[in-house]
């Protein structure tokens, strides 16, 4: 069980909350046997070792260790599918550039002709910046200038133009 804890608190500190499978769906080939989580051994640990300890107390060894296994394999097994389910649905909040055209920011740094730039737009709650290149036609524009996203440009990059308001 303490082996369990502690394998749990550093999952939370060093992995961010992520399985360390990498996507890969071992469950799915193994089947039965999600072995190659991490998430699968710390639920195996924690929940098998706090059944064996309680076991222990009430039952004989070999009941503690075969009812401990047991509620650590199911435990483990249950964790690493439910978190695969859930990933599976999640929805992404990750803006793609063309979604951006049309769009206003403010320039974080100058931008002009073959001198790229940055700029940042307001996405609800937060702010995304992006590398910015002016249009063709476009002359220099300063650092907080307002600028319309007239289309996506190279490697993610956005377009922009002077925003007229």
């Amino acid at each position: 069980m303490a082996f369990g804890l502690t394998l749990l608190v550093a999952s939370m500190f060093f992995h961010g909350g992520k399985d360390t499978d990498h996507g890969h769906d071992t469950a799915a080939v193994i089947g039965w046997a999600p072995v190659t989580s991490i998430r699968f051994w710390v639920f195996f640990f924690t929940f098998g070792g706090g059944a064996g300890y309680a076991l222990v107390r009430l039952e004989g060894e070999t009941v503690a260790a075969i009812g401990a296994v047991g509620i650590g394999w199911v435990s483990g097994a249950m964790a690493v599918t439910i978190i695969r389910a859930l990933t599976k649905r999640s929805v992404s909040s990750a803006v793609d550039a063309k979604q951006l055209v049309g769009t206003t920011g403010t320039l974080l740094l100058p931008v002009g002709p073959g001198k790229p730039g940055k700029v940042r737009i307001a996405l609800g709650d937060r702010a995304e910046d992006y590398v910015a290149n002016v249009v063709d036609d476009g002359g220099d524009l300063p650092s907080g200038s307002s600028v319309l996203i007239v289309a996506e440009g190279d490697l993610g990059s956005l377009l922009v133009t002077k925003h007229e308001m």
